[in-house]
């Protein structure tokens, strides 16, 4: 079952989540895919750095399931920075509850945009247990020198 949500222009802005839930601040941004009261998977963005925001774009978020039964998901970043913008990223999973499944499973990995490209970042569920995803994304360490 392969589930869809487009990101952009009027649609990002109405994503756009800045309220205290549980998520941690990742000093920059995170987007996902998560059910709804009624089961219905729905795309958000939260912005916890408004410098790194202004840099990247969500332009896609899609979630589906492997063959195995795995959830996967695909996020497409695109910079809009002319210059290069080194970032890192990290994918967390969740369970039904809401517990995220092994938090410390999936490092922070190095992302250098270049600029005005747009690049797919990919994860698979460390679990079948799996049911909704963040792609946690902060600043790199050469990204401060740009902004």
């Amino acid at each position: 079952m392969k589930m869809k949500a487009m990101m952009a222009g009027g649609m990002l802005l109405a994503a756009l989540w800045t309220g205290g839930c549980a998520a941690p601040n990742t000093s920059g941004l995170t987007a996902g895919m998560d059910s709804d009261d009624q089961g219905i998977m729905q795309s958000y963005l939260q912005t916890d750095n408004t410098r790194l925001a202004r840099f990247l774009i969500v332009e896609d978020v899609v979630a589906a399931q492997s063959r195995n039964g795995l959830m996967k998901a695909n996020v497409k970043l695109t910079s809009r920075h002319n210059k290069t913008v080194v970032v890192q990223s990290k994918f967390a999973w969740f369970d039904a509850d809401g517990m995220e499944i092994d938090p410390d499973g999936d490092p922070w990995r190095p992302l250098t945009l270049h600029g005005r490209e747009t690049r797919s970042i990919q994860g698979v569920a460390p679990s079948a247990a799996a049911v909704s995803f963040r792609l946690r994304i902060r600043e790199g360490e050469q990204t401060r020198k740009f902004m």
